[in-house]
């Protein structure tokens, strides 16, 4: 009848071990040259917005822009070599930083502007779309001037312009973007460009390329007091052995109490096809082993604990 049966093997009564392949999409590009496929492989990544689940999206697309990946002349050895510490981001390049002021202040104050609409001086006072921002990003305060020409709630929903003042330059934006989606995509000074971001408690995450960080948007006055608040102090983290990526327990290659070396082999996680040796970063006795062989861990998961 034209079907194609096949058989398993596994019979009633057999046990089965079930392990899953992280991988949730693949995305491929082509085009003339391998420039031009880079490219419109790293345009597309710009354009994927994942909620849930930690996805590595930036470190794709960081890899799109690198100078020896783009050259072609890599081997499988390719990321221990390029990125021996690990990926914790990229810092943006001077047009990245426009593209994210620009999404992030327009995004911003639409969202302010909806959320004063449930005011009765919303109903009484006309858009004006003028205003004065401060960027937080990192360390680093922006001071941006949105103008946006029209009421974007009362058009008929084709993209809106806007102009942008950063430094000594002005831009130009336009784009369809509306309250309550996650991806903005538009154009600055007529070249196309899209960033993603969550809304987080203070501020927006946002991401372009391998640039993943999260910004506030406040007026100078706010941003003056945000300054004043004291930084919270970063977790000690030199006891402890985490998963640096979502995988697979292969070994635990210590005991408790036993001592360990700088450089010493601690554990074997296995992501996307591939065995990651974790090691000690300093001499140390463990005190605690939270995993065994065959968990499936999170990135960030705590493994094991240092005396």
């Amino acid at each position: 009848d034209g079907t194609v049966r096949m058989d398993s093997g596994v019979r009633e009564g057999d046990e089965i071990s079930m392990f899953y392949d992280p991988m949730i999409a693949k995305l491929v590009t082509h085009g003339a040259t391998r420039d031009i496929a880079l490219d419109t492989q790293a345009a597309a990544l710009d354009r994927f917005h994942i909620e849930g689940i930690q996805d590595n999206i930036p470190f794709v697309a960081a890899v799109m822009d690198e100078p020896r990946f783009r050259s072609g002349d890599i081997t499988t050895a390719y990321i221990k070599d390029e990125f021996p510490d690990g990926f914790s981001g990229m810092e943006p390049t001077d047009v990245q930083l426009e593209y994210i002021l620009a999404a992030s202040t327009y995004a911003h104050s639409l969202q302010v502007e909806r959320a004063a609409s449930h005011f009765e001086e919303r109903v009484n006072n006309a858009w004006t779309g003028n205003t004065d921002w401060t960027v937080i990003y990192g360390n680093d305060h922006y001071s941006v001037r949105l103008l946006i020409q029209e009421d974007p709630f009362d058009h008929d929903g084709d993209a809106l312009s806007a102009t942008m003042w950063f430094g000594d330059k002005t831009y130009e934006i336009t784009t369809d973007w509306v309250p309550g989606t996650n991806l903005f995509k538009g154009t600055l000074n007529g070249v196309d460009f899209a960033v993603s971001f969550e809304n987080k408690k203070s501020g927006l995450y946002v991401r372009h390329r391998g640039v993943a960080k999260r910004v506030t948007i406040c007026t100078p006055r706010h941003a003056e007091l945000y300054a004043r608040l004291p930084e919270k102090e970063a977790p000690d983290m030199s006891k402890l052995i985490v998963s640096p990526m979502p995988g697979l327990i292969v070994s635990m290659d210590v005991e408790i109490g036993q001592e360990v070396k700088a450089g010493e082999g601690v554990c074997v996680v296995e992501a996307m096809k591939m065995q990651n040796i974790i090691r000690a970063e300093a001499d140390a006795v463990v005190s605690a082993i939270n995993v065994s062989v065959g968990d499936t861990v999170a990135a960030d998961a705590i493994m094991v604990t240092f005396e």
